[in-house]
């Protein structure tokens, strides 16, 4: 069984790339059919409302969710797989 990505490097809140939870609007914001996030502090501004209304009925599916440290419960890597890891990272950041 493959389990699904929990976080993803994204800029689709703020305009600058970090890791966020992978929602739903993430993955349809970082999709190929998305157009390109607007530059911060656009970007940010242009989710406000976006957020406001999530937040207000909890619904974290729409909302920003930065993802700053991995989940406490998370298998700890081999330093190749970190490596590769951080690369694809940088590469999907070098992207946008």
């Amino acid at each position: 069984m493959r389990l699904r990505k929990t976080t993803i490097v994204s800029r689709v809140f703020s305009g600058r790339a970090g890791r966020s939870l992978a929602t739903d609007y993430v993955r349809a914001a970082t999709s190929e059919r998305a157009p390109r996030p607007a530059p911060y502090p656009v970007q940010r501004g242009l989710t406000a409302a976006m957020r406001a209304a999530a937040t207000k009925v909890g619904d974290v599916r729409r909302m920003q969710a930065w993802a700053g440290h991995p989940p406490p419960w998370r298998v700890p890597s081999r330093p190749a797989k970190i490596l590769q890891r951080l690369w694809a990272d940088a590469v999907a950041i070098l992207r946008f």
